[in-house]
């Protein structure tokens, strides 16, 4: 058999040895370009163990196979020996693709090995090297030989890797409010600096107004349920952390949501209050506002207990522990999976869904993100610009910098590049997470080439990053912008690009890639990921090609509020079906190429919908629009059976047939079936969209069917 483990130690060879019969019955694998650690080779010399170094690009893979079959022959196992690469911290493994694709197809079976490295405590939670405090091996079920051998020893990996974090120590009893408390008396002088009035809040103040707080909302309701209408900022933090504390579920509420998405979002959850603040209520007249007598204002509330209360309370964290200040506060200590949290999605292939976010959710996400960023807490500040509606918003903007003791810059406009580049320049930010428009916002307010000279990390999530951002950024600023793949279900991103490590000069360590051009990035430690056809949730043979994106993992939702498992198509067991069309990479990088929705299938072809509409604006000779989209393919019922695609085009008044020759021969001329012409075009006066700036695909969809009347169920 061979023996893959994705990452080896001495300890972990030690294990090894032990599990798999002793030192006689191994023969270790070595690549010589990629030579295991100095304890690991002196162990070896030392004990004499047997094995083989090969070289791929030197001597074949013919070679390689030959002499691994061999040990084989002689009653050995094959293990694979991977050394220390270049990565991006808690990477799934340390062995480069090429070297996992040798064995693609090949007659040897295989049984993976996962091993996890792991601390006791949040920073460096997940590691991938000494020391650790606990080391965990799983051996995965054998996997036949085979096609895409490399690929399916991949899933294994991360399939362990999930199962592994549900075990690890922080998360087998995990109290939320307890941890949070700790980290903010551990930190008592981290700073929550307001980019609003430059105010300066410390984390101690913060703890001590949230204890205020859950008086106040105890007083106020008797309902389990919370509903926050707030941006980032000093009391959309104190809001969450109060309701933690407090043992009542925080319900983030979308204030660009319309009147009937809100209805909808309140009546799901139950909710009949609200925390906001005055100033909020104020400048977001637009919202559908529920009656004042519903309202609970907090700034209100807060000033009339006054700065007498806030500073006893302070005095009081400094003489009492943790466990003496949660006793006298009376703070919650609720079960792992208790509801902690509900966000709702995005609602673009219909209403929007509440996602139920358990204690033991919120706290796994927070540690994947942490282990995957190098930043040091005390020296590192964050700048939170997305509302903790969004899964970034509420991990990266809120649980992170207060478990993980970063000071954070809050501003409530992620759109506001001018003032969100002055706070980055003033406080060298080191981490920001925005959205594409709030992204590029950013770059066109910048005036000096060096304006994010301090800018370690710049994420973007919420919606595809066109590749136009990534470009610009790089060419004026040399600022790499890292796409997330974000979905409220999945916390607090499935997937996430990383900079590329810094080169060591004295050594030849290859480098695992952490981003490509058009890849999304590797899966977020604890979360795996499955391709499958787009009409079944059993895995596609092969990874690499497009399927149906499916997430596992710890801080992945396993249902939806008020709806069975039984009744959504999207839960399968501890799977959930993401709707997006994607596909893994050899070397383990995430491509999303869109929704399901948003493909066409006509025989044996997938036709993409947003590359289709790319090549229509080529056609017509006409520029993209950020701002207003101009055309949109959607796919109809055709009368003859199957589907038909239709363009619904702000460019068109009247519609000739010249402009179908136009469609097929641009389609033709570019090399491409005639079917991907569409069948109709409409003209439109505007194209709709949701509130995320995303395509409303139901109503452009309905409003197609409803022109050519076609009904539909």
């Amino acid at each position: 058999m061979l023996v893959v483990p994705n990452r080896v130690d001495l300890p972990t060879m030690l294990e090894l040895e032990k599990a798999l019969g002793g030192k006689a019955r191994i023969a270790w694998m070595v690549e010589s370009t990629l030579m295991p650690g100095e304890a690991v080779m002196n162990h070896l010399r030392q004990s004499q163990a047997a094995g083989f170094v090969c070289a791929i690009n030197q001597q074949g893979r013919d070679f390689i196979l030959t002499k691994a079959r061999q040990q084989i022959e002689m009653g050995r196992h094959v293990v694979l020996l991977p050394g220390r690469p270049l990565q991006a911290p808690a990477s799934l493994t340390d062995i480069p693709a090429n070297l996992l694709s040798l064995f693609d197809g090949s007659p040897l079976h295989a049984m993976p090995v996962y091993v996890g490295m792991y601390n006791n405590y949040f920073d460096a939670a997940i590691t991938t090297r000494e020391p650790y405090d606990r080391l965990h091996l799983s051996f995965c079920p054998p996997l036949r030989a085979g096609h895409q051998l490399g690929a399916r020893i991949q899933a294994a990996w991360m399939s362990a890797q999930t199962a592994q974090l549900e075990q690890h120590p922080m998360l087998e009893h995990p109290c939320l409010p307890q941890l949070l408390v700790e980290a903010l008396l551990r930190n008592p002088q981290g700073r929550l600096l307001d980019g609003v009035d430059d105010s300066t809040l410390h984390y101690r103040d913060i703890l001590s107004a949230a204890v205020m707080a859950t008086g106040v909302l105890e007083q106020h309701t008797g309902n389990t349920r919370m509903g926050i209408i707030l941006p980032p900022g000093k009391l959309g933090t104190i809001a969450n952390l109060a309701c933690l504390l407090a043992g009542i579920t925080a319900v983030n509420i979308n204030y660009t949501a319309t009147p009937e998405q809100f209805a909808h979002m309140v009546q799901q959850a139950g909710l009949t209050r609200f925390i906001t603040d005055t100033r909020f209520t104020n400048m977001q007249r637009k919202f559908s506002w529920p009656p004042s007598r519903d309202l609970i204002y907090l700034d209100q509330e807060l000033a009339e207990k006054g700065p007498w209360k806030l500073k006893a309370w302070s005095t009081l964290s400094k003489l009492r522990t943790p466990q003496q200040l949660m006793q006298h506060a009376s703070i919650a200590t609720p079960e792992a999976e208790a509801e902690a949290a509900i966000i709702f999605t995005g609602g673009t292939e219909d209403k929007p869904l509440g996602v139920p976010l358990t204690h033991r959710m919120l706290l796994a996400a927070a540690m994947s993100l942490r282990s995957r960023l190098e930043l040091s807490p005390g020296h590192d500040i964050l700048l939170s610009v997305l509302p903790a509606y969004t899964p970034a918003g509420l991990i990266g903007g809120f649980l992170l910098p207060l478990l993980g003791g970063f000071d954070m810059v809050t501003y409530p406009t992620a759109t506001a590049g001018k003032r969100l580049c002055t706070l980055v320049q003033e406080h060298a930010v080191a981490l920001v997470t925005n959205t594409p428009a709030g992204t590029r916002a950013m770059l066109k307010a910048a005036k000096t080439p060096n304006t994010f000279a301090q800018l370690h990390y710049c994420l973007s999530a919420g919606a595809k990053m066109p590749a136009s951002l990534a470009e610009a950024a790089r060419q004026h600023f040399g600022l790499q912008v890292l796409e997330c793949y974000s979905t409220a279900e999945a916390l607090p991103f499935a997937a996430a690009a990383m900079p590329a490590p810094a080169a060591d000069p004295d050594t030849t360590r290859p480098l695992l890639p952490t981003a490509r051009k058009g890849c999304i990035g590797a899966p977020l430690p604890g979360v795996a990921v499955r391709i499958t056809g787009l009409y079944t949730p059993e895995p596609s043979p092969t990874p690499s090609s497009p399927g149906l994106v499916w997430l596992k993992g710890p801080a992945v939702t396993r249902r939806y509020l008020g709806v069975s498992n039984e009744d959504s198509p999207r839960m399968h067991g501890n799977w959930f079906c993401t709707g997006d069309v994607g596909f893994m990479s050899p070397d383990g990088l995430l491509t999303i190429l869109g929704r399901k929705v948003r493909f066409t299938q006509m025989g044996d072809q997938m036709i993409p919908h947003v590359q289709l509409e790319e090549l229509l604006y080529k056609i017509f000779n006409v520029s993209p629009d950020e701002s207003e989209r101009k055309l949109a393919v959607v796919s109809v019922p055709s009368r003859t059976g199957g589907e038909e695609l239709v363009m619904l085009s702000t460019l068109h008044t009247d519609v000739a047939p010249a402009d179908y020759l136009t469609l097929r021969y641009g389609i033709t001329n570019m090399h491409l079936p005639s079917s991907w012409a569409p069948r109709h075009i409409i003209p439109a006066k505007y194209i709709p969209t949701l509130p995320n700036g995303k395509l409303d695909y139901q109503t452009c969809f309905l409003g197609a069917c409803r022109m050519l009347k076609i009904k539909v169920s």
